[in-house]
């Protein structure tokens, strides 16, 4: 699933919810049985799971080697983009 199908699908997914919930409340029941203080330990975990998982994926390169390497990969990169252009551009 791509990015914009998840975007798309949290877009209908979470006003839907909350027209769901709001109806629920408005009926006398209660559909989230859990406090505030449970909702800002659960959002805190999440954001701080979500980031170490960003920080753990993204390419950290601290050594003055992994820099330079990094440095050769983007020139690899770069001409391998010119050779494809050039190759759509014959075509």
């Amino acid at each position: 699933m791509d990015n914009q199908r998840i975007a798309a699908f949290a877009r209908l997914v979470v006003p839907f919810y909350a027209l769901v919930n709001a109806f629920l409340l408005s009926m006398g029941y209660n559909p989230m049985p859990f406090s505030d203080e449970d909702v800002t330990a659960a959002v805190n975990t999440v954001i701080g799971a979500v980031g170490t998982l960003y920080v753990w994926w993204k390419n950290n390169n601290v050594t003055q080697t992994a820099q330079e390497a990094q440095l050769i990969h983007d020139q690899v990169k770069r001409v391998k983009e010119e050779v494809t252009v050039t190759k759509e551009e014959d075509l």
